[in-house]
C-alpha cells in the first residue's frame, strides 16, 4: 500500500507512496497552530513538543463559481477539548477578509458551492452520522438535507444546481445486525467487502432516488456538463489482489453504462472533465506503477487517452483545474517546490506568473488565485493573488513559534547522480548554542516515506524538534524520490537499501566533509519507508550510534502477505511466492546479525499498512542478538497516529533516545 503521504503527517503531527499524509491524521495531516502568549523567538529556549504539534492547517481554498467569496476547510489539532477538528473559513476575496464559517463539534469537511453560488453544501456528524447539510449564504443555520441509514462519503451537486448525487453504502440487514450483537462477528474477508451505492436527492422536496444498480467500490464521481452523464471510477466487488478499476460514463436518462478506455493498473484517478465535456483529465503512472505521476487528456468521444506531460514537464503533477476548455492551471512538484504551471491540451506547459512555493489552490474565472502556503520556517497560511499580481497573506491562523530555516543543496552521490536535500542546523536558542560551540555537530538522517514521497519546503514538527534539541537534521530525496523525473522515481525498483541507501550515505559523508558535521555522532530516523531505512541501515553499517524507525519493514515478505492492499509493493518487487529471495535479499531481518545501534522500534497496534508483525519481527531479531531496543505499541493507532498523546509520547521518547546516545552536548 501506498505510504507516502504519511511524511507529510508525521512532519506536523498534528503529512507527502510506503505515499500519503506517520503519527496523526492524514495528509496531508495538520500541520502547525498557534500557542497563544508564543509570540516570539526568544519565548523559550527550544520549541516545546506540545508547540510544535499544535496546529491550524488550512486544506484546499475552493472559490465560488461567482468569484466572489472562496471556502477554506481548516483543521486544527492540539492538547485541548474538542481536538482534533475541521471547520470551514469563509474568504471574502473583494475585501481580503476571512472568518469561521461553521463550528459544530463534530466538524465539517468536503465543502462544495452550489453552481449559482447561492448556497454551500458540506458533510457533518452533527446528527450522528456523515450527512449532506446546507448553508444558504443569505444567512441561517446550516439545515440537514439527507437522512442517509449509513455515512455519506463523498457527494457532487447536478450543474444545474437542482439536486445532489451522494455516494454511501446499503444498511445491514436486521439478520446481520442481530447476528453480530450476538457476536457471531466472523469476517469471511471475500464477502467482507459491501458495494457503494449512489443515490440522487432533489434540493427542493429531499426526494431520494438510487441510481447505478450494478454492484461497484465506487472510486471516484463526477457530473459531466451536460447534467445527464457521470463519470466514475469503479472497481468490482469482491475486489481483486491487483486492482484494475474501470473508467466508465453512466447515462441518467435511460441507466445506460459505457465502459471507457482507462489505464489498466490501479495508480491513476482525479477525474476531471473539460468546461465543454469533450475531453476529461486524470493523473496516472507512466506504465503500471507505482504511483500517479503524468497528466493524461481522454478525448470522451473518441474514446482514448494519451499522457500530455511526459515529454513537456517530466515531473509530479498533483493538482489541476481547467481555465477554458484546452488550458489547465495545475501545480507541479519541482524537487523541493510546488509550482503552478498552464498546460495546454496538446502537453505544452510554461510557469504561471505567480512564483510562489504553493501546497493547494483554486483559480476564478478572472484569474484571481487563493492558495496555502508553507516553507521550513513557516506554518501554513492562506494567500491571496489578483490577475497577474503576486500573493497577498490573508489568513493569520498560526501564532509564531521559534522555527529553524533549512537550506536546500545538492550533492553527488556515489555514481555521479546529483541527489538533492535539505539540511536544518541547530537554531539561536540556549540549547542549539552549547552544541554549536562545540566542536561539530551530531547528525540525524530523516528519511522520508514511499519510497515515492519527498521532503518539501514545508514546516516539519520532526525536523524542527532535533534541530532545536541541538541537531543537524538531513532530509534528502534520495533516488525513488517523488517531486523529480520519472526515471529517478523508478530508478530503485527491485532495489530497496541498495543505490538509495548509497544516496543517503554519500549525503552525510558530504556534510561531514563540508559542514562541520561530527562523523562519531549520527543517528538516522524515518517512518514507513523511512522506518525502513533506519532497519536496513543498522545492518548495513556501524557509523549510526542510534535510530528509531516508526511503523517499519523488517520482513519484506511477510510485509507483502499481511498488508492491506499489495498493489504497491507489487510493483516494485512481484510476489515473494515467485521472487522469494529478492524479497529475502532486501529485507533488514536477513543481516540483523550485523547489527549493534541501539533501536528505538514505534508501531501503532492497528496499522494495516506495515502491520505489527514487522516491527515485532525486528525487535525480537534484535534481542536475540543483545542490541539495546525498545519497542513501543501505541493502541488504537493506524498507520498514521491519531491521538495528541501518543503523539507527543513519541516525540518525547525519539529526542530522549538520540540524547541516551548521541547527545549534543
Amino acid at each position: 500500500m501506498s505510504r507516502f503521504y504519511l511524511i507529510v503527517v508525521l512532519s506536523i503531527f498534528a503529512y507527502a507512496s510506503h505515499g500519503a499524509p506517520g503519527p496523526a491524521a492524514e495528509p496531508p495531516g495538520p500541520a502547525a497552530m498557534g500557542i497563544s502568549g508564543l509570540t516570539s523567538r526568544e519565548a523559550v529556549d527550544t520549541l516545546p513538543i506540545e508547540t510544535a504539534l499544535s496546529s491550524y492547517t488550512p486544506g484546499a481554498p475552493l472559490i465560488s463559481p461567482d468569484g466572489a467569496k472562496a471556502i477554506i476547510p481548516v483543521r486544527q489539532v492540539g492538547k485541548g477539548a474538542g481536538l482534533p477538528a475541521s471547520h470551514l473559513w469563509l474568504l471574502d476575496i473583494p475585501t481580503k477578509t476571512i472568518r469561521q464559517f461553521t463550528s459544530s463539534p463534530k466538524g465539517e469537511s468536503s465543502p462544495k458551492w452550489s453552481p449559482d453560488s447561492k448556497k454551500l453544501a458540506f458533510l457533518s456528524g452533527r446528527s450522528g452520522s456523515s450527512q449532506i447539510f446546507l448553508m444558504d449564504m443569505a444567512g441561517g443555520e446550516a439545515l440537514q438535507l439527507t437522512e442517509s441509514p449509513t455515512d455519506i462519503s463523498s457527494f457532487e451537486w447536478n450543474p444545474d444546481g437542482a439536486s445532489l448525487l451522494f455516494i454511501t453504502h446499503d444498511k445491514l440487514p436486521d439478520s446481520i445486525k442481530k447476528r453480530q450483537d450476538d457476536k457471531f462477528d466472523e469476517k469471511v474477508m471475500s464477502q467482507s467487502e459491501h458495494p457503494s451505492r449512489v443515490y440522487r436527492i432533489s434540493i427542493a422536496d429531499k426526494s431520494t432516488k438510487r441510481i447505478l444498480a450494478p454492484d461497484y467500490d465506487i472510486d471516484e464521481l463526477t457530473w459531466l456538463p451536460s447534467g445527464k452523464e457521470l463519470l466514475l471510477v469503479v472497481s468490482p466487488i469482491p475486489s481483486p489482489e491487483l486492482p484494475s478499476p474501470k473508467l466508465i460514463k453512466f447515462n441518467l436518462t435511460d441507466s445506460t453504462s459505457t465502459t471507457l478506455a482507462s489505464p489498466g493498473h490501479s495508480f491513476y484517478g482525479n477525474i476531471l472533465p473539460s468546461p465543454d465535456g469533450a475531453t476529461a483529465v486524470f493523473v496516472g503512472a507512466r506504465d503500471s506503477g507505482p504511483m500517479a505521476f503524468d497528466l493524461f487528456l481522454h478525448k470522451l468521444t473518441e474514446n482514448k487517452f494519451e499522457n500530455i506531460t511526459a515529454k513537456s514537464l517530466d515531473r509530479h503533477i498533483q493538482r489541476y483545474k481547467f481555465i477554458n476548455n484546452h488550458t489547465l492551471l495545475a501545480l507541479v512538484q519541482m524537487g523541493f517546490t510546488k509550482n503552478l504551471y498552464q498546460i495546454q491540451d496538446n502537453g505544452t506547459a510554461t510557469p504561471h506568473a505567480l512564483k510562489d512555493n504553493i501546497q493547494a489552490f483554486d483559480v476564478a474565472n478572472d484569474g484571481t488565485i487563493v492558495y496555502v502556503k508553507s516553507s521550513f520556517d513557516q506554518l501554513p497560511e492562506v494567500y491571496l493573488a489578483k490577475p497577474g499580481g503576486q500573493g497577498e497573506k490573508v489568513s493569520s491562523f498560526n501564532k509564531a513559534i521559534p522555527l529553524v530555516s533549512a537550506r536546500i543543496f545538492t550533492y553527488k552521490s556515489f555514481d555521479g547522480k546529483t541527489i538533492e536535500g535539505a539540511l536544518y542546523k541547530p537554531s539561536n536558542t540556549t540549547a542549539a548554542t552549547t552544541a554549536a560551540t562545540a566542536k561539530s555537530l551530531p547528525l540525524i538522517a530523516f528519511i522520508h516515506g514511499g519510497p515515492t514521497g519527498s521532503f518539501t519546503d514545508t514546516y516539519s514538527a520532526w525536523a524542527q524538534l532535533l534541530a532545536q534539541n541541538g541537531y543537524a537534521v538531513f532530509c534528502p530525496n534520495i533516488r525513488g524520490s517523488g517531486g523529480y523525473s520519472w526515471d529517478f522515481l523508478t530508478s530503485n525498483r527491485k532495489d530497496w537499501g541498495g543505490n538509495d541507501y548509497k544516496d543517503m550515505m554519500a549525503g552525510i559523508d558530504y556534510l561531514i566533509k563540508n559542514e562541520n558535521i561530527d562523523s562519531a555522532r549520527l543517528g538516522i530516523s524515518g517512518w514507513s519507508y523511512g522506518g525502513y531505512m533506519a532497519e536496513w541501515a543498522i545492518t548495513q553499517t556501524r557509523r549510526f550510534k542510534a535510530s528509531v524507525s516508526g511503523a517499519g519493514m523488517a520482513n519484506l515478505a511477510s510485509e507483502f502477505g499481511t498488508e492491506s492492499g499489495a498493489a504497491y509493493d507489487y510493483w516494485f518487487w512481484g510476489t515473494p511466492y515467485e521472487n522469494l529471495d529478492l524479497f529475502y535479499k532486501h529485507s533488514p531481518i536477513a543481516y540483523l546479525k550485523n547489527a549493534k545501534t541501539p533501536t528505538l522500534i514505534i508501531q501503532g497496534e492497528e496499522d494495516a499498512t506495515d502491520p505489527i508483525g514487522q516491527s515485532q519481527e525486528l525487535y525480537r531479531g534484535l534481542r536475540y542478538n543483545n542490541v539495546p531496543c525498545e519497542l513501543v505499541l501505541y493502541p488504537r493507532e493506524p498507520h498514521g497516529f491519531r491521538e495528541i498523546n501518543h503523539n507527543i509520547d513519541f516525540y518525547r521518547r525519539m529526542i530522549a533516545w538520540f540524547k541516551k546516545y548521541m547527545s549534543p552536548n
